[in-house]
């Protein structure tokens, strides 16, 4: 019983001598972990292009350097939803669950569809058509920030959408 005991108390000693390695390692290897993984954001942007990280950025799709803020809808309806993609340089995103056709800065978008992604085409005097785009990238991007004002219909009802794109930022 007396060897019993003493093999016990080796491997209690040999198992907290591993316990406190594991506890001095653990930090290390968070820390490793987190910069290779770019857990540690050094420069926080709205623009996922712009954001800055300690180690490697964390692996993703979404590139933007420019976005959409202050999207403003008037009225709102429950039927059709205007939403904004910042991923790569910020599109609205439309769907109509109405039961009309809903026309926005040109572009017709029938009942029944869903995310239709929509850029900016061209401004022409203080209008701006917009185009269809079958991805989440954004051609349009303006010197500063530019307001963009739209008007749209929705069989008989008007619409107004409104917000801001910005220039590159960073």
């Amino acid at each position: 019983m007396g060897s019993e005991r003493r093999h016990r108390t080796a491997r209690e000693r040999r198992d907290s001598n591993m316990a406190r390695k594991l506890a001095l390692m653990l930090p290390v290897l968070l820390s490793l972990a987190c910069a290779a993984s770019g857990c540690v954001l050094v420069k926080d942007s709205p623009a996922p292009g712009c954001r800055e990280y300690w180690g490697l950025a964390p692996m993703g799709g979404c590139f933007g350097k420019s976005v959409i803020t202050d999207l403003t809808v008037e009225p709102e309806l429950d039927c059709l939803s205007i939403e904004v993609n910042n991923c790569n340089g910020g599109i609205l995103e439309i769907s109509n669950d109405c039961d009309e056709s809903f026309i926005l800065g040109g572009v017709v978008i029938e009942p029944s569809e869903h995310c239709v992604g929509l850029d900016v085409l061209a401004r022409e005097d203080d209008t701006h058509l917009l185009t269809r785009t079958d991805s989440n990238f954004s051609d349009y991007v303006p010197e500063d920030d530019e307001r963009i004002e739209l008007a749209g219909t929705l069989g008989e009802l008007e619409l107004r959408v409104s917000y801001v794109k910005t220039g590159r930022l960073c």
